[in-house]
């Protein structure tokens, strides 16, 4: 599954609407907290491009990373749906 870091959408406290950029600070995060240098090319590609396929794998990447940075909890919230609609498609 595709997922655009470029345009995630979130919901506020009153249900209203809002598309987020997190692929940059998603990239970054990834790229300075990784020892691994398959992780660290995936952050690269999240970075420079937005939109990247995701798997079960890397959406766990994504997952150990989002904790590590400073991701406010409703763009997590949003970020954690789409990764689970992965782990979904599995089953």
């Amino acid at each position: 599954m595709k997922i655009d870091f470029r345009k995630i959408e979130a919901t506020d406290i009153e249900g209203n609407k809002s598309t987020f950029d997190v692929s940059k600070e998603l990239g970054n995060t990834i790229y300075k907290n990784t020892p691994d240098l398959g992780e660290l090319d995936f952050a690269q590609t999240i970075y420079k491009e937005g939109e990247v396929e995701v798997d079960e794998e890397k959406a766990a990447i994504i997952r150990k990373y989002m904790d590590v940075g400073q991701f406010l909890a409703f763009i997590k919230k949003s970020v954690y749906e789409k990764l689970d609609s992965i782990n979904n498609q599995k089953q």
